[in-house]
C-alpha cells in the first residue's frame, strides 16, 4: 500500500514538472514573439488609441450637436402669423413687468376716440345703432374681438363676459350721444401718461391710467378751434391667460371691467 502511495506521488510530481515546463515554454515563446515582433504590437498597440481617440471625438462632436439642437429647439417656438406665414420666436421668461408694460400699452393706445375718428373725418355724423359705430373704430372694435371674451366656446369653456361686453357698449353709447351733444372734441392726441396704480396678483390686473393728452375742440359760437388739455382717465380689471393668446394678443389678456372717464369739449363738465 505504501508502495502504491509513493508511486502516485511520483506520478504528480511528474505531472506538475511538465505543466511547470508547459508554461516555461508558453512564457518563453511569448517573450520571444513580443522580442521579435514589438514594432508591430506597438504600432497596433498605437493605432487603436487613435481609432478610439477619433471615435470619442466623433461621440464629443455629436453631443455638441445634439445639444445645440436641443437648445435651440427648447429656447425657440414656431408661431404661425395670422397671415400663414411660420416664425421662430425665441422664448423669453414671462415676467410681470412684460405683462404690465403690455397692458399699459393697450389702454392707452385702444381708448382714445375723437370726433373725426369716429364719423370717419366728419362724413359721418349719425349712428344707428352701437355696432355702426363700432365699425368706424378699428382700435376700439380690436379691443372686443381680442381683448374680451364677447363670445362663447364650449370646447374652450368659455364664456361670453357680459359685464365688460356692456361697459364696452356704454362708452361707445356715450361717444354717439357725445357727438350729438356736440361734447366730443374734434381732435385728441396723447402727450403722456402715468400708471396711477397697478397690481398684478396671481393672473389678474388692477389698473388706473391717467392719459394726458391736447384736445383741439370746434367753438360754433367762436366759429374757431381751441386747443385745451385734460386728462382722459381709465379704470380696469382683467386677467392673462396664455391659452387664449393670439398674433395681436401674445399674453392673453382678458379685460373683465373697463370704466372710461374722457374729455369733453372745453368749458364743458367732463363725463
Amino acid at each position: 500500500m505504501s508502495e502504491n502511495k509513493k508511486e502516485s506521488t511520483q506520478d504528480l510530481s511528474k505531472q506538475n514538472k511538465k505543466l511547470a515546463q508547459r508554461t516555461e515554454s508558453l512564457s518563453f515563446k511569448c517573450e520571444q514573439f513580443f522580442g521579435k515582433n514589438w514594432k508591430f504590437v506597438g504600432g497596433f498597440i498605437a493605432l487603436a488609441l487613435l481609432v478610439l481617440a477619433y471615435e470619442l471625438s466623433e461621440i464629443s462632436s455629436r453631443m455638441q450637436s445634439l445639444e445645440k439642437i436641443v437648445f435651440e429647439n427648447n429656447s425657440k417656438v414656431v408661431l404661425t402669423t395670422s397671415d400663414g406665414r411660420a416664425i421662430k420666436v425665441t422664448k423669453e421668461p414671462l415676467k410681470a413687468e412684460y405683462l404690465k408694460q403690455f397692458a399699459t400699452s393697450t389702454f392707452v393706445n385702444g381708448f382714445i376716440v375723437s370726433r373725426s375718428q369716429l364719423t370717419n373725418n366728419f362724413e359721418k355724423p349719425n349712428f344707428k345703432d352701437y355696432g355702426e359705430a363700432l365699425n368706424n373704430i378699428p382700435h376700439l372694435k380690436n379691443i372686443l374681438i381680442n381683448f374680451i371674451d364677447n363670445k362663447a366656446d364650449p370646447e374652450q369653456n368659455i364664456e361670453i363676459n357680459q359685464v365688460a361686453v356692456g361697459d364696452l357698449r356704454a362708452y361707445v353709447q356715450w361717444l354717439i350721444s357725445a357727438v350729438a351733444q356736440d361734447k366730443l372734441p374734434e381732435y385728441i392726441a396723447i402727450k403722456d401718461y402715468s400708471l396711477e396704480k397697478y397690481e398684478y396678483d396671481g393672473n389678474k390686473f388692477n389698473l388706473e391710467l391717467n392719459i394726458k393728452v391736447i384736445a383741439q375742440s370746434y367753438i360754433l359760437s367762436q366759429n374757431n378751434y381751441i386747443s385745451q388739455d385734460g386728462i382722459f382717465k381709465i379704470i380696469s380689471q382683467g386677467s392673462f391667460d396664455l391659452s387664449k393668446s393670439s398674433d395681436i394678443n401674445p399674453y392673453g389678456m382678458r379685460i373683465n371691467r373697463i370704466k372710461v372717464n374722457p374729455i369733453v369739449k372745453s368749458k364743458q363738465e367732463t363725463f
